[in-house]
C-alpha cells in the first residue's frame, strides 16, 4: 500500500497499468475503490493513479483543509513521482480540484476531464448533504448518509429497476463524519466562476443530463467558461455515471492529444 509523504501529510495513492499517467480525482466521501471499473478500463493503455483525498479513506492529515489544498498534494505527488506530463479526470468535488491542479500546472496537463461538474456548489444539494451530516453528528447512524447522497446521485430508472429486480442498492462505506464536514466546507469555499475561464489545458466536460445533484445546464455553464472545451453529454443518467458510458470517450480525448 503506497503512501507519499507531500504537503505535510501522508497521502495514500494507488497505481496500475501501464502507458502515459493519468490521475483520478474522486468526489465526497469517496476513496480509491470509487474508481475500481474506472481503472480497470483506462489500465488497458494508462497508468492510472488514484489518491485518497483529505477527508475520506487512508490518507493522514490534521485539521481542516481547503479543495486547493487537496489539488496542492497531487500536484506534489506528480512531482514526488517524477512525472512530466500527465491527465488528470475529476468527478463532482473531485472536478474541482482537477481544475486547481490544471491551473496551478498547465505545462504538465495533457489533458482534464471534468464528470459531472460545476462553478460552484448547487445549494440545494449543499442544504441536502450538511443536514444530513449534522444528523450524523446528533446520533444518526451514516449508512442513512450514504442512502441519501445516492437520491442525489441515481435516477428514478435507477430505482425503479431495482425495485423490480430486488436488487440491493450498494451503499458508500462512510466512516469519517469529521472528514466529510471537513469536505463540506472545503467545497463551500471553492468558485470556479472566474477562474475556469484561466483554464489553458485541453478539456473535456462530460455531464448527464438527468443529474440533479448538480443540473446539467449547470456542467453547460462551466463548459462555457473554460476556453474550447469539449461537451460530452450523457443521455439518461444522473450524477454519477457508470464507468462502461464515459470513460472510452475520455480515452479518445487524451489520445487525441498525446497525439499532438
Amino acid at each position: 500500500m503506497p503512501y507519499a509523504d507531500v504537503n505535510d501529510i501522508r497521502l495514500y495513492y494507488e497505481t496500475s497499468g501501464n502507458g502515459p499517467p493519468i490521475v483520478l480525482v474522486t468526489g465526497f466521501g469517496g476513496d480509491v475503490s470509487f474508481w475500481k471499473r474506472a481503472s480497470e478500463i483506462l489500465s488497458e493503455k494508462f497508468t492510472v493513479i488514484t489518491i485518497d483525498n483529505r477527508g475520506a479513506g487512508k490518507t493522514s492529515y490534521s485539521g481542516n483543509f481547503t479543495l486547493d489544498d487537496i489539488a496542492e498534494d497531487i500536484v506534489c505527488l506528480i512531482g514526488d513521482l517524477g512525472l512530466d506530463k500527465v491527465s488528470v479526470l475529476g468527478w463532482s468535488m473531485g472536478s474541482h480540484i482537477a481544475q486547481k491542479v490544471a491551473l496551478k500546472m498547465p505545462e504538465k496537463v495533457t489533458a482534464l476531464i471534468l464528470v459531472s461538474s460545476y462553478r460552484y456548489r448547487p445549494a440545494r444539494s449543499q442544504y441536502i448533504l450538511r443536514s444530513m451530516i449534522e444528523a450524523v453528528e446528533r446520533g444518526m447512524p451514516i449508512e442513512y448518509l450514504a442512502r441519501t447522497v445516492n437520491c442525489m446521485c441515481y435516477t428514478e430508472e435507477f430505482f425503479k429497476k431495482k425495485e423490480t429486480s430486488g436488487e440491493r442498492i450498494r451503499v458508500s462505506d462512510f466512516k469519517d463524519p469529521t472528514g466529510l464536514r471537513f469536505q463540506i466546507d472545503a467545497v463551500d469555499l471553492s468558485d470556479m466562476t472566474d477562474a475556469a475561464q484561466m483554464i489553458a489545458v485541453p478539456t473535456l466536460l462530460i455531464h448527464g443530463t438527468e443529474d440533479i445533484m448538480v443540473e446539467y445546464e449547470e456542467g453547460l455553464r462551466l463548459a462555457e467558461s473554460i476556453p474550447n472545451c469539449e461537451i460530452y453529454s450523457v443521455e439518461g443518467t444522473g450524477h454519477l455515471i457508470h464507468a462502461d458510458r464515459y470513460v472510452p470517450r475520455a480515452m479518445r480525448f487524451i489520445e487525441d492529444h498525446l497525439a499532438r
